[in-house]
Parts: structure tokens; C-alpha cells; sequence
């Protein structure tokens, strides 16, 4: 069975690392990526399949087609490419600022559409399967305060999903989306232990518990797989069932 060749931007911790581990597991080789250095996640990848590290700013349109490039070049093919890149601002909305809105527009927007414009021009016509996966969030359809700036950004992953999947398919390329509830990892972990943080969220998250990014890998898998080769334009909700939920009438204790 030929292998997937896999690429996953923001891929050396958290839930990126977590996706492309669930990758390794099925066998597939892969590409990695940060903006910074890795010392370690390539490494210990490559214990379970071939994996590259390809260090690329997704902030620009250069670092996105670097990193496709040099992807497409260590694999000789691309089947998939995992958007998973992202930063997130949360400020008081009168402390907004111009550069605050440029630095997460240009890495959870921009990145992704220009990552997928490089990813879809090095699918070959006759290739099958192909796919395309972006990690939004449930902030793509419930606001939280003070959060304008991601919530917004990632309403905007919700709708790149639907426009790609139209776009792109009849290049036989399917997209899809993962909106990830609260799941820790190291960028939510010193707001998590915050004293008294984990125990108001855990109390408004149906199934009773902060998701953890292996959570995410799995769902990556399955939209990447033939088993969802009739499945493009969605966006694949893993919170625990945070956005299930009304407004409780149950009387405060």
C-alpha cells in the first residue's frame, strides 16, 4: 500500500505535534514544520516513519510556498497538508492594536490559503485523494470576550473551508476543517492553571473534562483517509460538546 506523504505546518508541540504523530502511526512520511528551530519532534518521529523538519515562517506567502517547496521535494509528492500554524490574542478590546491584528491575521489566515495554493499546485491531475485540513476552533462560531481578534480569524478558517472545498474540487482535492474545543497544551496550559480557570471551564464542558491533543490526531487521520473521500467542506467539532450547549435554567448553587 503506497504511503500518504503528509505535510503539517506548527507541527513540533501541541496539537500539531499530536496530528503528526497520529500520521507516524499509520505509517505515512512526513514533513514538519515551525518558525523556530526543532530539536527534538523530527527526532523522535522518525523513530516511527520518515519524518523532515522544514523550519518556515507561515506568517508570509514566501515561508508558505518555502515550506510546500521543500516539502514536495524531501516526499517527491504531497497527498496532504494539515494547516495546523496559529498564535491567538487575547486583550481588553480598548488595548487593540494594528500589529496584534496583522500578526494572527497573517498567520491563521493568510498562511493557510497561500499554504493551500502551493499545496494544490503540486497535485497532479491524476492523483487521488488529495486533501486539505485546517485547524480551526469552536471560536469559529461562539465568540469569547476580549477575543475579537482570534474569534474573527477563526470565523474566517470556517468560511476558507467552504470556499477551498468548492474551489478546489474539481482538482479532486477535498478540504476540511477540525474545530478543536479547549484541549491543553502548551499555549493554553498557564491560563489553564490559573487559580480557579480549569475547574469553571471543566464545569461548562458537557463531557466533563479539557480535551487533550491526541483528541485531535485521530479526526486529522479519519479526513485525510478514504473512509471520508465523500466528506469536503465541513468542519469537524471536537469540544466535548461545548457548542451542543443553551443556556442552563438550573438555579445557581
Amino acid at each position: 500500500m503506497t504511503k500518504q506523504c503528509v505535510c503539517i505546518t506548527g507541527s513540533t508541540h501541541g496539537i500539531g505535534y499530536a496530528i503528526a504523530e497520529a500520521f507516524a502511526k499509520e505509517g505515512a512520511r512526513l514533513v514538519i514544520n515551525s518558525h523556530e528551530a526543532d530539536t527534538k519532534a523530527a527526532k523522535t518521529l522518525g523513530k516511527m516513519t520518515e519524518c523532515h523538519f522544514v523550519q518556515a515562517d507561515m506568517s508570509s506567502v514566501s515561508g508558505a510556498n518555502t515550506f510546500i517547496e521543500n516539502a514536495y521535494g524531501l516526499l517527491g509528492k504531497l497527498d496532504v497538508l494539515v494547516n495546523n500554524a496559529g498564535t491567538f490574542t487575547d486583550v481588553d478590546f480598548d488595548d487593540l492594536e494594528e500589529q496584534m491584528f496583522d500578526r494572527a491575521y497573517n498567520l491563521n489566515v493568510k498562511g493557510y490559503l497561500f499554504a493551500a495554493k502551493a499545496f494544490s499546485a503540486k497535485v497532479k491531475p491524476e492523483q487521488k485523494g488529495a486533501s486539505i485540513i485546517c485547524i480551526g476552533s469552536t471560536n469559529s462560531l461562539a465568540a469569547e470576550k476580549n477575543s475579537v481578534i482570534y474569534d474573527s480569524s477563526k470565523g474566517a478558517i470556517l468560511m476558507l473551508v467552504r470556499s477551498l472545498a468548492i474551489s478546489l474540487a474539481d482538482r479532486g482535492i477535498r478540504v476540511n476543517g477540525i474545530g478543536p474545543g479547549i484541549v491543553e497544551t502548551p499555549l493554553t496550559k498557564l491560563g489553564l492553571d490559573q487559580p480557579g480557570v480549569r475547574a469553571a471551564l471543566v464545569a461548562q464542558i458537557p463531557l466533563g473534562v479539557i480535551g487533550k491533543p491526541e483528541n485531535i490526531g485521530g479526526a486529522a487521520v479519519f479526513l485525510a483517509s478514504s473512509n471520508a473521500s465523500y466528506i469536503s467542506g465541513q468542519m469537524l467539532y471536537i469540544d466535548g460538546g461545548i457548542i451542543a450547549r443553551q443556556l442552563s435554567w438550573d438555579p445557581m448553587p
